[in-house]
């Protein structure tokens, strides 16, 4: 009698949105043992959620060839997952065209929440994961479309090894009177990874309502929804456009709230309910500069940000430090934007990296230099700018947000004498006293190549010498 009872209660509570017949259903109404009650058929439906409960590895279903993975029975339902194991539940191929409605019942584990869904053959704009309310049973509908091949199946896994009962699964097709709300570009709106200083960002849900009366209600709920805001608090009830914004503010990590969108069935009067997940977050990245004057990027920085897409934005400027390397070399970059190695008479832009010796080429930074900083900052005209230390004030990504420039990680848009700071011209920057020595050391240009004069020999930058090469 607990089955027929329970059946007869979820039909009353669904109304005329569950009156159509259904396609396939499963039950698990055999999974008990008429002698002994707990002889492992335990759990979900005699409102025990933890423990010594759902033991039974024999599962008895109503409709066969379900897809088993670390499953026992509970009381007339089905446990999915171990503590120790993720766990899986598989319908059979079930026939249907076009479009249907997929509804089941479930229950968390006790302490635990979490699970979600995977349908094969179709698609949906509903939620596919879900967090649970503990000690009771929810009751969930997902409307399924793009239905190929007539056929579906519907997958049942738990989430980071979280447990769950699950029952009373139905697949019906869809009724058309009944009303229903959908979001054209589906049930998560995510603004993915953003800068640890991001700018508000908006994204807009187009959302469909249908034999609904009353408007459409928009209200943000639960998790962090201060963080978000929504353009209106109603539309009409055929639905319409809404603005979603994610708010200034946020620290580091990840962040998120529900868009709750209700409405009432024209029909029945019945809520008529649509969930949206919000999610964002903020980059947590080890950066060693703040991009301030005072504090700037380094090589490696820039980098970094570059790998790590949406963490600096267009139109922000930043400052960054490194060492003059030479400029980039001309000679495919007016076609493809490739990096072509270095060169010491290009006059539109600098190489820069961390150490004044760099030979890696994927630590290597590019900047773009233009208007007034051209004169002052070109390597062909001012060769003493070869390995000294300058800070840029630029772009990190062009108008399409790609952080490359020339190929390289780059800096853009360094055009005036406020966009830079370097060793004075003309200064005798490029000569300096050896730490332990009383010899005199200066840097030189010979044949195109940069080489250093200590003591009366030459060698390269790297240390070696450089006597050979001369001959």
């Amino acid at each position: 009698m607990r089955k027929i009872l329970i059946l007869w209660t979820a039909a009353l509570l669904a109304g005329s949105a569950m009156a159509t017949e259904p396609i396939y259903y499963e039950g698990f109404s055999r999974c008990y043992d008429e002698e002994d009650e707990n002889y492992g058929y335990t759990g979900g439906n005699d409102n025990q959620w933890g423990g010594d409960i759902a033991t039974a590895t024999a599962i008895y279903q109503d409709a066969p060839e379900w897809d088993f993975t670390y499953c026992n029975a509970g009381l007339q339902c089905l446990k999915v997952g171990t503590s120790a194991k993720q766990g899986s539940a598989t319908t059979p191929e079930i026939a249907c065209e076009n479009e249907a409605v997929l509804s089941f019942r479930v229950a968390p584990w006790e302490g635990d929440s979490l699970f979600y869904l995977t349908i094969r053959g179709g698609s949906t704009s509903d939620p596919t994961v879900y967090t649970l309310k503990k000690h009771q049973w929810t009751d969930i509908t997902v409307r399924i479309s793009d239905i190929t091949g007539g056929k579906i199946r519907v997958t049942f896994s738990s989430m980071n090894k979280h447990r769950f009962f699950l029952d009373e699964v139905y697949v019906r097709p869809v009724d058309p009177t009944v009303g229903a709300i959908r979001t054209v570009e589906g049930s998560t709106v995510d603004f993915g990874l953003l800068g640890r200083s991001y700018k508000a960002l908006q994204r807009t849900l187009h959302i469909e309502g249908a034999n609904l009366t009353g408007g459409i209600s928009a209200t943000l709920e639960d998790g962090e929804s201060s963080l978000f805001e929504v353009s209106s608090s109603t539309l009409p009830d055929e639905g319409g456009e809404l603005t979603v914004t994610c708010l200034a503010g946020a620290s580091a990590g990840q962040h998120g709230c529900y868009l709750y969108l209700r409405s009432s069935d024209r029909k029945t009067h019945g809520t008529v309910e649509k969930r949206v997940t919000i999610l964002m977050e903020v980059a947590d990245l080890s950066l060693q500069g703040a991009g301030t004057k005072s504090d700037p990027y380094t090589c490696t920085d820039v980098i970094t940000l570059a790998a790590n897409e949406g963490t600096v934005w267009t139109g922000t400027r930043y400052w960054v430090t490194g060492y003059v390397l030479g400029g980039v070399k001309r000679y495919n970059n007016q076609e493809n934007g490739n990096y072509d190695g270095i060169s010491y008479t290009d006059r539109q832009s600098l190489v820069l990296a961390a150490t004044p010796d760099e030979k890696d080429d994927s630590r290597y930074v590019t900047v773009q230099i233009s208007d007034n900083a051209r004169a002052a900052l070109n390597v062909a005209e001012s060769p003493e700018l070869i390995g000294q230390k300058i800070s840029v004030n630029g772009l990190l990504l062009n108008d399409k947000a790609n952080p490359l420039y020339l190929g390289k990680p780059g800096v853009r848009d360094v055009r005036t004498d406020a966009h830079y700071v370097r060793p004075a011209k003309g200064t005798t920057a490029m000569e300096e006293t050896a730490a332990n020595a009383h010899t005199h050391t200066r840097k030189i240009m010979y044949n195109g190549q940069l080489y250093i004069l200590r003591g009366g020999q030459l060698y390269t930058i790297t240390g070696a010498s450089a006597a050979a090469e001369l001959r």
